[in-house]
């Protein structure tokens, strides 16, 4: 197994030996093999963290019900507040038992990959009906959409992202920023010779653009316009996506704006009306009200980058679950979701359900 070379993981292997206790050798030296230690505890992570995550599945996201996720929120909260950025870098980046072994035994990491396991297995096997979208969130700011004849993927960050592949038509990326695109996913998009839109990869890829742009996937119509990062510190461009999928779908026009600033100025959104709206939690106080009921009424949105877990506390991004309920609760727009990793949405009659 490869350590981990930093205390947290040297204190999570020792933990992980104690479980296994060494069989003590017969004194008379006759050859007995030594007898095995116990089973692990059934309580391990994977099994604590898929009891947390049924319960919240098993609930709605939306805003207004947020209650019936409280519980487990607490729990899920205080399994995250016991990882450093730090730790989930080394995570993100190891290979192999290393991994297998973090996952079971850390809980926050147990649901990073149980979601994952269930956004891909339900990704694979759901058939959108006439009319219908299916809508999951996978982790901070990925999405994957499914149509009747469609399946995209916005601002994938996960490890295992590159699973995701074979079943995307096209992968879009709103920024550069590494909590924001999977590196892994992007090569094997590429190599597939699949559309992967950005205003960041080589120029030589006909859909990177650092400007506005429009492009048709599979009868999935996508403008696209260019924001400031949502800190003003900085001038990264942000690529806006609003996405018009086909006629099989109800003709349902997703935005997604990445780290976008909340500039009304920057959102060249063409369409007469959005459906689903995806925005980060802004930094400024309500920000994201600046373009919700402003620019355009949308029919609900999802509020996400909460829990991103790259990033070391409130201050620099990583907003607790709580904060999410509490902004989603401000939002200009009464059917507000805060999505946590792993649910699944259905729009249907222009409706977004859970």
């Amino acid at each position: 197994m490869n350590i981990l070379l930093n205390l947290r993981y040297s204190v999570l292997l020792l933990w992980i030996l104690l479980l296994f206790p060494v069989a003590s050798c017969g004194g008379d030296g006759g050859g007995d093999e030594p007898k095995p230690g116990p089973d692990p505890d059934p309580k391990d992570a994977t099994t604590i963290a898929t009891q947390a995550l049924n319960r919240v599945w098993a609930t709605s996201c939306a805003a207004s019900a947020a209650s019936q996720r409280n519980t487990d929120y607490t729990n899920i909260q205080s399994w995250a507040d016991n990882l450093a950025s730090s730790d989930f870098t080394t995570f993100f980046n190891g290979q192999g038992s290393s991994y297998d072994a973090l996952v079971k035994y850390d809980p926050i990491l147990a649901c990073y990959n149980i979601a994952f396991d269930k956004v891909l297995k339900e990704v694979k096997e759901t058939k959108p009906a006439s009319g219908e979208v299916y809508v999951w969130a996978l982790y901070n700011m990925g999405y994957v959409v499914k149509t009747p004849s469609a399946c995209f993927a916005i601002d994938i960050y996960h490890k295992r992202g590159a699973e995701l592949a074979p079943m995307l038509d096209f992968y879009a990326l709103t920024h550069v920023h590494q909590d924001h695109k999977t590196q892994a996913l992007i090569d094997k998009m590429l190599a597939d010779g699949k559309p992967v839109m950005s205003n960041f990869l080589s120029t030589q890829n006909p859909y990177t653009s650092t400007v506005s742009a429009d492009y048709e996937v599979n009868g999935v119509k996508i403008h696209t316009f260019i924001t400031n990062h949502n800190n003003g510190s900085t001038n990264v461009p942000v690529t806006a996506f609003q996405i018009t999928c086909g006629s099989d779908a109800g003709n349902l026009v997703l935005l997604h704006s990445g780290d976008s600033n909340f500039r009304s100025e920057q959102f060249d959104v063409t369409a007469s009306s959005v459906d689903i709206y995806i925005p980060r939690y802004a930094q400024d106080e309500l920000a994201e009200n600046q373009i919700i009921g402003k620019v355009f009424k949308p029919g609900c949105v999802l509020l996400s980058h909460i829990l991103e877990l790259s990033h070391a506390d409130a201050s620099s991004s990583r907003w607790p679950l709580q904060h999410g309920i509490t902004r989603a609760s401000k939002l200009d727009c009464k059917n507000t979701f805060m999505p946590f990793w792993g649910d699944k949405m259905v729009w249907r009659n222009k409706v977004l359900q859970q």
